[in-house]
C-alpha cells in the first residue's frame, strides 16, 4: 500500500490563515505539518511508500527520504492532483491500494495509520472532527470512486463510493480528525496539544510578534 499526500504550498495553500500569519509563517507551518505526516507514514508497518504530490518546487529534502516519491503536478486543484497520483500509483507502481492522507494533520500517528489499514476492506473514509470534511481515504483499487475536496466532502464521498458499487466503511480516529484550515483549528491544536510539533513551531514563529496571540 502506498500513501498519497497532496501538498499545496502557500500562498496557494493555507490561505485562510492569511489574516493572522504572513506568507513566510504559513510556509513554515505548512511544511512542519507535512514533515509530521510524512514521518508518521514512514514509521507505519503497513505503508510501503509515499507519493508526495504537489505543484511546489521546494520539496527537494523529501526526495532524499527513502520510499518517498515527489510527484510534480501542474495543478493546484486538489481533486485533480489526487486523481493523477492515484493513476500513477496504479499504473507505474502496480499498487492495488492507496491511502490518501492530507498534509495538515498535526496529531497523526503511525499507530493510528496502521489501525486504519487493519480495518480496511475496499473503501474506508475517515472524517474530520465535524463529520463534514474528509481526512483520509483508503481505496482498493485506487480511484475507486470520484473524489471531492471542498471542506464538505465526507457525505459526498460516501455517496460516490456507493454509486460506484462499494459499501464504504467509516472510521472516526481522533488523531486524524484535526486538520488545520482556519486559525480556530490552529488554536485548538496549540491549546489542547501544546506539546505537538505544530504548536511548538507556531509559538516560535509568533513569540516576537505581539500582534499574534494564543487567543481567538
Amino acid at each position: 500500500m502506498w500513501a498519497i499526500v497532496p501538498y499545496k504550498e502557500p500562498p496557494f495553500g493555507k490561505s485562510r490563515l492569511s489574516n493572522r500569519l504572513t506568507p513566510a509563517q504559513r510556509t513554515v507551518l505548512a511544511s512542519t505539518m507535512l514533515e509530521n505526516v510524512v514521518d508518521a507514514l514512514l514509521r507505519s508497518d503497513n505503508v510501503q511508500g509515499i507519493l508526495l504530490v504537489s505543484e511546489s518546487t521546494n520539496l527537494a529534502e523529501f526526495t532524499l527520504k527513502e520510499n518517498v516519491i515527489v510527484l510534480e503536478t501542474q495543478t493546484t486543484n486538489l481533486r485533480e492532483a489526487v486523481t493523477q497520483a492515484s493513476q500513477f500509483a496504479c499504473k507505474q507502481l502496480k499498487c492495488p491500494t492507496t491511502f490518501i492522507v492530507p498534509a495538515d494533520l498535526p496529531l497523526i500517528s503511525s499507530k493510528d495509520i496502521d489501525f486504519a489499514i487493519a480495518q480496511h476492506e475496499r473503501v474506508t473514509i475517515i472524517p474530520d472532527a465535524r463529520l463534514k470534511g474528509t481526512n483520509g481515504i483508503i481505496a482498493t483499487p485506487p480511484n475507486a470512486f470520484d473524489y471531492v475536496f471542498n471542506g464538505q466532502s465526507y457525505l459526498q464521498h460516501q455517496h460516490n463510493a456507493q454509486v460506484a458499487g462499494f459499501n464504504p466503511k467509516s472510521l472516526q480516529i481522533e488523531t486524524f480528525s484535526h486538520d488545520v484550515d482556519t486559525f480556530d483549528d490552529l488554536m485548538t491544536i496549540v491549546q489542547l496539544h501544546p506539546e505537538s510539533r505544530t504548536a511548538t513551531v507556531y509559538r516560535s514563529l509568533t513569540r516576537s510578534d505581539s500582534s499574534l496571540t494564543l487567543c481567538n
